[in-house]
């Protein structure tokens, strides 16, 4: 057995991979697995996107199904087209709309393959397009947003036998359409909300607005993904967002490779830790006390710049009331703070403190036979 997915740093300037510092390996819940870091950022990505044709098994068990394999299956192919464009970039390093145009085209080939009614709404627009004079204010007209529109307009140019000025015509439409800067998440969120999706493609808004800023920590960052609701959905299509816009900038974009593939970890590390979460709270089998419960209390112990033996007695008193729980209890969410990356504390420092809080405390429980 290994313990959960510890993943290096990236620096978002730079695509070299910083070394992997943790603390001597702690005893590991059952199922984990690790992956050890990758000699590159790119090597890394590959990692991460094609894991799942790789056979590596560190994917947490509780979203290895069907929503999270076309996930990875998109990611793989996002990532394929930023390998097979090295060299093609632009001098400013600025997207290439005509390889973004074959990607969105080869996606929505995918989706009207795999899932044709997603497409059916929008295709009955087509041949309306071909006969309005002002294609942006037709579809703005019909409500559409600029997913939508990308979506209409891909589907138009995927058609045989399109003249050169009709062909000119959509393409200039879809670049206009693509200078909004919301396309992909409005895309994606479209893909996977449906047309009645706008709640959720605001909720998604704020999360990758604060995912691009790179100012909020990664532990602040797992608070919001908590109290996501249909967090598994809403991820998804930000893991699908984040893939897509990177293999659609020029290659020479490293610091944004990099900043990319941060983001994208650390939504990776959020499901690894609450698919332990769930396992720990499953095992424990306290009531009241499920595994968002013990995602909740995990965040709120790292967060504690300063603590002491009593602040966690009295913590696990309200959780566990039932006194011979609380050994138990204290010993998982020991092993769930040593699991913990190194970005989640604010220094070596807080990270002793806390683990040396526990088994303080543990060993307290023991002497009283608890």
């Amino acid at each position: 057995m290994s313990p959960l997915p510890m993943i290096t740093k990236t620096d978002s300037a730079s695509i070299k991979p910083t070394p992997l510092i943790q603390n001597p390996a702690p005893r590991p819940l059952p199922g984990a697995t690790q992956v050890f870091p990758a000699q590159s950022a790119l090597e890394l990505a590959r990692t991460e996107f094609d894991t799942q044709a790789m056979g590596l098994d560190f994917m947490p068990t509780e979203i290895s199904g069907d929503a999270l394999s076309e996930t990875l299956e998109n990611m793989g192919f996002t990532l394929g087209s930023y390998k097979q464009a090295a060299g093609r970039g632009t001098s400013d390093g600025k997207s290439e709309r005509p390889r973004t145009r074959a990607m969105l085209q080869q996606l929505i080939k995918h989706v009207t393959a795999t899932a044709a009614a997603q497409m059916e709404d929008l295709h009955k627009h087509i041949p309306a397009i071909d006969e309005a004079s002002d294609l942006l204010g037709y579809m703005g007209d019909k409500g559409l947003d600029a997913g939508e529109m990308a979506l209409l307009l891909g589907s138009a140019l995927g058609r045989k036998n399109l003249g050169g000025a009709q062909r000119k015509r959509l393409e200039d439409a879809l670049s206009a359409v693509m200078d909004d800067d919301e396309w992909t998440l409005k895309l994606f969120n479209r893909l996977e909300f449906g047309s009645t999706g706008q709640n959720s493609f605001l909720a998604l808004k704020q999360l990758y607005q604060r995912a691009t800023s790179r100012r909020t920590r990664l532990v602040q960052w797992f608070e919001e993904f908590r109290q996501l609701h249909d967090r598994q959905r809403k991820l998804k299509t930000l893991i699908r967002t984040l893939a897509f816009e990177l293999s659609a900038e020029g290659p020479a974009m490293d610091a944004r490779l990099g900043s990319v593939i941060t983001d994208l970890k650390r939504i990776m590390l959020f499901f690894g830790m609450e698919d332990h979460c769930h396992r720990v709270a499953r095992t424990l089998a306290i009531d009241g006390l499920d595994g968002d419960g013990v995602i909740g209390t995990l965040l709120e112990i790292v967060q504690q710049s300063w603590m002491h033996v009593d602040w966690l007695e009295q913590q696990t008193s309200r959780q566990v009331p039932d006194a011979r729980g609380q050994y138990a209890y204290v010993r998982q969410m020991g092993e769930l703070v040593k699991l913990m990356t190194d970005e989640c504390f604010e220094d070596d420092e807080q990270r002793k403190m806390i683990t040396e809080v526990f088994s303080e405390y543990q060993e307290k429980l023991s002497d009283q036979g608890l």
